[in-house]
């Protein structure tokens, strides 16, 4: 039930963002342009309150069937509100009265989400054949519609001739290796609050007021079993521990930078948070190379990422792009950074035989509504890294690839998605590692090739948070790879994950990060290819207990769940899910069934 109240909340906040699309959009009109004085608009209220037998029973799973036919509704009545020639400023202000009496948020972030993204809406539906189950799509899933319904499949251009499959040959004792740390979901909130409400009735807490019992006060270094962030003292504290004990070769850095106060949020709060968590990563880590990707909440509003071309200069990602490019340009070369500026992606050598890829995954994000407009080949990111690729085989060169959003998520789109895996199919011995962010937990996702064996041909990597949002210890993420000589792999050898003691950290002001797992000692792995991860995936399925234990890492010792049958077929199934919108790869499940889950477990 807790479930589905936040999926009802959120599609009906879903639908108070479009209904700006419908009003204030020179290019639609469902009625013409009226003169007269505008009418009042009880009848239309009245018309909305008409559905309020049904969004209650919504709001309290008593009709869990008719979700997508609550969303729909909701879609329906704006539409009407418009057609009665109610006047552009009255019905933003009857949007926010019915995003209170409907009880999706409070009065505060109902005011300020209007605003958020009411550009970005308008301008998307001016140019948009709107229509419920559409939009209902977005907000819910494929339960609602088909996504080739919105999103027609797509193909980019690959080259014949792959080469022949090799076998790997395991790196000897001795050999050089890499140390590279993985941070992830950082969220730092800058108006993170000590004593602070941590239960405050918001999407994020921890930031105002001051709890009445101590149970409900925000903690010094951050708070568990609650909606919060994490201050910047706790990511300060990361990395002076990554600086003095880890001491890594090189550092990825995967996205998600700013809080999850998304309805109150500016580009220029949003370049603040990355310039200063960049700032900081070079005061402690001066001599470390760092390799930055995107995540969805660096813009402003959350998930909005025009591809380039698409709109106008004043509501394009121009401010972001060019702002990232300055600031990464702390540690990437000149020849890097034009696609940074451009689209937010490039390639850079890290060393003669080692390159690293860093995408914009936000390019497959199904929150991204500027893609409605045209999702194929956003920036022409992924014919790019094609080219990347054909370059580097023909070299010699490896390749490790970054990104945000896992492309096997049912929220990274069925085009890009698809596309991208037959790209890892075709170079699948030039790309030696994926790694990705954005879900918060800890796990990786298997990918298969398309010829008759089916062989595994890659997998991503999924680092854990270092926010505690929600309700999870703050982790920090370090492999070993092969390392820099002649003739290395460059693949993962092992992964250790490390946890932030918050508990012990508040109530005595000791600052521990204490190892987890490795993935050596926990699982018996010492070497992170295709074909053993394959192995691992295998053994989860055929041993419950190993599972359990595995599943107990996957939630950081924190809120004692436990996976019952239907959650131990969906998290196998997750492992095997490499591309997204692929019903034949879990038969016994659902997409509907899977996505469900998902969003569950969403705390991106």
């Amino acid at each position: 039930k807790q479930w589905y109240q936040r999926r009802v909340r959120g599609c009906a906040m879903f639908v108070i963002y479009l209904s700006l699309c419908l009003i204030g959009s020179s290019g639609f009109h469902l009625t013409p342009p009226r003169t007269e004085e505008p009418k009042n608009h009880s009848t239309a209220v009245d018309f909305l309150r008409t559905t309020n037998k049904t969004i209650d029973a919504l709001l309290k799973g008593e009709l869990l069937n008719t979700k997508c036919l609550g969303c729909e509704v909701f879609v329906e009545v704006l539409q009407v509100l418009v057609q009665q020639n109610v006047s552009k400023t009255e019905i933003v202000s009857l949007i926010r009265d019915a995003c209170i009496y409907l009880h999706i948020e409070d009065k505060r972030v109902c005011s300020f989400i209007v605003q958020e993204f009411r550009e970005e809406f308008i301008t998307v539906a001016a140019k948009l054949l709107l229509h419920p189950e559409w939009l209902c799509y977005a907000a819910i899933g494929p339960e609602c519609g088909e996504p080739a319904d919105l999103f027609p499949m797509w193909n980019i251009t690959i080259p014949g001739d792959k080469p022949t499959r090799q076998p790997l040959v395991r790196p000897k004792e001795g050999y050089p290796t890499l140390r590279v740390v993985q941070l992830s979901d950082v969220h730092v909130d800058l108006q993170y609050t000590y004593k602070g409400v941590k239960d405050c009735g918001e999407p994020l807490c921890c930031r105002e007021g001051r709890g009445q019992h101590e149970s409900d006060q925000a903690g010094y270094w951050g708070s568990l079993r609650a909606e919060c962030d994490i201050p910047l003292r706790t990511y300060q504290n990361a990395l002076k521990f990554i600086a003095e004990e880890i001491k890594p070769d090189l550092v990825i850095w995967t996205g998600d930078i700013p809080a999850h106060d998304v309805w109150n949020q500016s580009r220029s709060e949003q370049q603040h948070h990355i310039g200063l968590t960049a700032q900081l990563m070079r005061e402690y880590l001066p001599r470390t190379r760092v390799y930055p990707a995107l995540g969805n909440h660096e813009s402003s509003p959350v998930d909005s990422f025009p591809p380039p071309g698409l709109t106008s200069k004043a509501l394009s990602n121009d401010w972001l792009n060019l702002y990232v490019q300055k600031i990464w340009s702390l540690w990437l070369p000149p020849e890097a950074l034009p696609t940074v500026g451009y689209a937010g992606y490039y390639a850079v050598q890290h060393s003669e035989e080692l390159r690293i890829v860093s995408l914009n995954t936000m390019y497959c994000d199904a929150l991204n509504f500027w893609l409605y407009l045209d999702n194929t080949d956003p920036g022409g990111q992924l014919q790019w890294l094609v080219q990347e690729l054909t370059w580097a085989e023909k070299a010699g060169i490896k390749v490790i690839i970054l990104g945000h959003i896992p492309t096997g998520r049912i929220d990274c789109l069925k085009s890009f998605s698809w596309n991208f895996y037959r790209i890892v199919d075709r170079f699948e011995s030039t790309i030696v590692g994926q790694f990705m962010g954005h879900t918060h937990l800890d796990h990786f996702m298997m990918q298969y090739s398309e010829e008759a064996d089916h062989h595994p041909t890659s997998y991503q990597f999924v680092s854990p948070s270092l926010t505690t949002f929600a309700d999870l210890r703050p982790s920090i993420r370090v492999y070993t790879f092969d390392g820099l000589y002649s003739g290395s792999t460059y693949r993962p050898l092992k992964h250790e994950t490390y946890l932030f003691d918050m508990d012990r950290a508040n109530s005595k002001n000791e600052t521990v990060w204490e190892l987890e797992y490795d993935t050596e000692s926990a699982y018996n792995l010492t070497w992170l290819v295709p074909d053993e991860m394959e192995a691992l995936v295998t053994r989860l399925e055929g041993d419950r207990s190993f599972f359990n234990k595995t599943y107990y890492n996957y939630m950081y010792h924190t809120n004692g769940n436990t996976c019952d049958d239907d959650c131990y077929q969906y998290e196998l199934c997750q492992l095997r899910t490499g591309r997204s919108h692929d019903p034949t790869i879990c038969p016994a499940m659902s997409l509907e069934e899977r996505r469900k889950r998902e969003l569950k477990n969403k705390m991106c």
